[in-house]
């Protein structure tokens, strides 16, 4: 369990775009869940304690799907930029595709467990 909490938080390493998306709807959908559950059982007050694990979370899942293009996590600094900042880092995480093979961040996800020397042989139908 915790293993896979750590997984979510660690900033190493690269984060495909199907991943990502998957991981980030995840995150906001848990993220809301527990916010209107504290809201309406605690106290209003109580839900800023969601915060920083879900900033923590969304940084984590931001780096590594820059670190997919060959990027630095010092982009998460171009929102800094008004109106064009957010729009900028928007375009690079949504729709800027991945480099293909192995950059300085890792491995290509889409290319693990995948064998170049395995051959599927098909028996005629």
């Amino acid at each position: 369990m915790a293993q896979g909490l750590l997984h979510w938080t660690r900033w190493r390493g690269r984060l495909r775009r199907r991943d990502f998306l998957l991981r980030l709807v995840i995150a906001t959908a848990v993220f809301t869940v527990l916010f209107v559950f504290l809201d309406r059982v605690v106290s209003e007050s109580s839900t800023l304690l969601l915060y920083p694990p879900y900033f923590t979370v969304l940084a984590s899942l931001f780096a590594r799907r820059l670190h997919d293009q060959a990027r630095s996590a010092w982009w998460l600094l171009v929102p800094i930029i008004p109106v064009l900042g957010p729009l900028i880092l928007a375009w690079r995480l949504l729709i800027t595709p991945s480099t293909h093979g192995a950059n300085q961040y890792g491995d290509d996800p889409r290319l693990r467990g995948y064998d170049y020397l395995q051959v599927a042989i098909h028996e005629p139908a």
